[in-house]
């Protein structure tokens, strides 16, 4: 029997985590799939395979033992929040069938659970988050009585690995981008630029600028993200006539190529942002200043590239520095 590659290089999200985990659950065999998911779920057994003594037969025979398993589990799996769809699951519920062992796993980032599964109501139908699943596998890791082994114990820890490192685990709704020269053009433009095919985590609702050694105040409502878009006049003057957003991105290009910030010809990545002043901005009291120190004491730059933070954690009361933000 083949296996599935470990840890898919697929490059979309949903399908490279999905290819992943069904990777280690193959290795680490039923029994600790079937607490983990148990685990995960709140279901108080989830048996996928039963061992009965003396069973009875409708032949009237009675063998001395019986192994045997009926049960079928789908997976939705979803990487990004607020994208579960009632539809979507009433047609995987199609073909799924009724009878005992029958599940469809929904299983994403969301805090709480989305509201399509109220919607469908089946009891078929189990939610649960990443960070439930990942508490799931560490009590199973750390369980005496179920003893995995060291290599089960080490595909499970990669698979939260994978979690973590793909933001699947916290909820993150805020990056922080390294701003010196982006946030002048945000404060002016509502708007923010950078290289084609550069990688966010999925989810994103604002961003922030990290500026003169501190996280702006502005944390910009994220309104939409085009990526490829080609920095020429021709594109400018047709997205102008087009109207709309369309027409912001083609200001925002004739202004970048007239003012020579960026090079024509050349593809890049916008950002159309809330402005400054506009409600759904959110305005902290002040700048959240950096006062990250490398092992030498030396300051240290809290973000080169990008960062995560959730905006609960940035408006927190009390919050004025970069390490108040590591405090819960």
């Amino acid at each position: 029997m083949s296996s599935t590659p470990l840890f898919s290089t697929y490059r979309q999200g949903e399908n490279r985590v999905t290819s992943s985990m069904l990777a280690v659950f193959e290795r680490i065999g039923l029994s600790l799939v079937e607490e983990i998911l148990a685990k995960a779920s709140g279901e108080a057994t989830l048996e996928t395979v039963t061992f009965t003594n003396q069973p009875k037969t409708a032949k009237g025979s009675v063998p001395d033992a019986r192994i045997s398993a009926d049960f079928t589990y789908l997976f939705e799996v979803k990487t990004a929040r607020g994208t579960v769809r009632a539809k979507q699951l009433r047609c995987h519920l199609a073909n799924l069938g009724e009878g005992p062992g029958r599940y469809l796993f929904v299983l994403t980032p969301d805090p709480v659970r989305p509201a399509a599964v109220d919607v469908v109501d089946d009891r078929r139908v189990v939610w649960f988050n990443f960070a439930a699943l990942h508490d799931a596998i560490t009590a199973v890791v750390d369980d005496a009585y179920l003893a995995p082994s060291e290599r089960d114990r080490f595909l499970l820890r990669e698979l939260q690995a994978l979690f973590d490192n793909d933001g699947l685990l916290t909820f993150d709704d805020v990056v922080v981008v390294a701003a010196s020269h982006a946030y002048p053009v945000y404060l002016e433009a509502s708007a923010y630029i950078c290289q084609a095919g550069r990688a966010f985590r999925e989810g994103l609702t604002h961003m922030g600028f990290y500026a003169g050694q501190a996280i702006q105040p502005h944390l910009a409502h994220i309104l939409t993200c085009e990526d490829h878009v080609p920095f020429t006049y021709e594109e400018a003057l047709w997205r102008e006539a087009d109207g709309g957003r369309g027409a912001r991105i083609g200001e925002l290009i004739r202004a970048s190529l007239d003012a020579g910030v960026q090079e024509e010809g050349k593809e890049y990545m916008v950002f159309l942002l809330s402005g400054p002043r506009d409600p759904d901005t959110v305005v902290l009291e002040a700048p959240v200043v950096n006062d990250t120190v490398a092992a030498s004491g030396r300051p240290w730059a809290w973000t080169m590239g990008q960062r995560y933070v959730s905006l609960a954690a940035l408006r927190r009361p009390g919050v004025r520095t970069t390490s108040d933000l590591e405090t819960p």
